[in-house]
């Protein structure tokens, strides 16, 4: 009985080996290396954003809803004075909307809801502390806000944004590394 089961294990460490060695030697599948510029880097939406062409024109695609993942490339297009980053070919979104702008707080401020209502539980963010803002100011209860996550407000006059060009940066924080399903 004992040679059986050998001989079986023989066998079967032997088909292991053989298996591994065809899957090591098997020839690969002919792929073009794309290069960094090609490959998006994936980013949630903060804030509900539309979909644009390069004209700066709404598409006919569906709005992406906050805290979904895009993909987007570094590639960043100006129409007037706003700029938008490229999620496909001819297909853009507000580049406020998906990577954001970074802030300093000049006042200690609360963090909000969509409704106006201070989220008690939240703490409270320290004066000329970084902030990242996303979208544009959105008025709630005649108080006008900035997106600083989805769902999650300061009030507008409490960040003190600057002026300037924005530079594509995969590097800020809510990027990610694959596209998120659900």
């Amino acid at each position: 009985a004992w040679t059986r089961v050998k001989l079986k294990r023989v066998w079967l460490v032997k088909l292991i080996f053989v298996l591994a060695f065809a899957i090591i030697l098997a020839p690969k599948a002919k792929t073009t290396a794309a290069s960094d510029a090609d490959k998006p880097f994936y980013k949630n939406a903060m804030v509900n954003t539309y979909v644009y062409d390069e004209k700066g024109i709404r598409t006919k695609d569906k709005k992406i809803l906050a805290g979904k993942a895009v993909g987007c490339y570094s590639m960043i297009n100006y129409v007037g004075d706003k700029p938008y980053i490229m999620i496909g070919q001819n297909k853009y979104v507000a580049y406020m909307n998906v990577v954001g702008l970074d802030c300093q707080l000049n006042h200690n401020s609360y963090i909000y809801s969509s409704s106006g209502k201070r989220m008690k539980d939240s703490g409270v963010l320290l004066k000329n502390g970084p902030v990242t803002v996303y979208g544009g100011k959105k008025k709630i209860n005649g108080s006008k806000y900035w997106a600083i996550g989805v769902g999650l407000y300061v009030k507008a006059s409490n960040v003190e944004t600057p002026k300037g060009e924005v530079t594509s940066d995969p590097n800020t924080q809510n990027q990610t590394t694959e596209p998120q399903t659900s």
